[in-house]
């Protein structure tokens, strides 16, 4: 709702108004229920993306209504924790649903940060990050940052989260190597990788066909709904599909196009979001 206030401002002042007064009341109640979690009700097992922290979805809201208000409480917030949020940004990659606190931290760099200090330890660990990832991606067949252990449930989503703070990187810093490995990621999503297989539905010239996706699986569904980002190949073979290929593949390997495997197939907000993002930073603009 920040983000919304200073969106909309230009356009819909009042509808702007009240985007800030939903994120400053929804500080407010943080303030009181600093730690009410989201649990599904009984009888509901799939889908719940439990998190047991809620402290960096509230240092990110601190840096947001910071960089829309300029108010000391939500700067003295950020400032009190940043430090504790610094390491995330040297994981691999930095961000993902149950770690929003990396959004925090480039919010406050990119939104003109006041502390020296803050900013110079930001823009350093985001900078050395991406010196990483260009560097192992020059030492990749397919030129990515991945690694073995990346090879997770969602894999897809973390090459697409690789070209996310890439572009990050080159926003707070211009360099055009940044965005050149971006790039790379994005080929592998689109098409080279180790099936030759565009990850993104109804997109290049061998798209894959089979997602784990209800309304695509539907019995009068004449193909795949478009756009949808697979999860990508995953070493620790969490389905029936996946647990039927050989243990000794390599983790890139681990990846079957079909609508039952749910642990490499399956399709989510998170990891099309970073998609998006990767597509709007890295393509040139016309």
């Amino acid at each position: 709702m920040a983000i919304a206030a200073r969106i909309y401002r230009p356009f819909d002042a009042a509808y702007a108004a009240r985007c800030l007064q939903a994120a400053r009341q929804a500080w407010l109640w943080l303030d009181k229920y600093p730690d009410v979690t989201f649990r599904c009700p009984p009888g509901v097992g799939a889908g719940e993306y439990k998190d047991s922290n809620c402290a960096d979805e509230r240092f990110w809201a601190s840096a947001e209504l910071w960089r829309t208000v300029r108010e000391d409480r939500y700067h003295r917030h950020f400032l009190a924790h940043y430090g504790e949020y610094r390491e995330t940004l040297r994981s691999v990659p930095a961000e993902n649903w149950s770690n929003v606190a990396p959004m925090g931290l480039w919010t406050y760099v990119l939104g003109k940060g006041t502390d020296a200090a803050a900013v110079a330890a930001i823009r350093g660990d985001s900078i050395r990050a991406a010196d990483q990832f260009v560097e192992r991606g020059a030492h990749n067949a397919y030129r990515i940052g991945m690694t073995a252990n990346d090879y997770v449930w969602g894999s897809n989503g973390v090459a697409a989260s690789y070209g996310v703070q890439l572009l990050v990187a080159n926003a707070i810093r211009r360099d055009p190597r940044y965005v050149q490995a971006a790039i790379e990621h994005l080929h592998y999503l689109l098409g080279r990788n180790t099936f030759s297989l565009s990850f993104v539905t109804q997109v290049g010239a061998n798209p894959y066909r089979h997602p784990h996706h209800r309304p695509s699986g539907a019995k009068d569904a004449p193909g795949p709904w478009p756009g949808l980002l697979s999860g990508g190949p995953n070493r620790g073979h969490q389905d029936p599909t996946l647990e039927k290929l050989p243990a000794s593949l390599p983790p890139a390997k681990v990846y079957v196009d079909d609508t039952g495997s749910w642990a490499s197939n399956e399709v989510a907000i998170n990891w099309n979001a970073a998609l998006v993002f990767l597509l709007a930073g890295a393509l040139p603009e016309k």
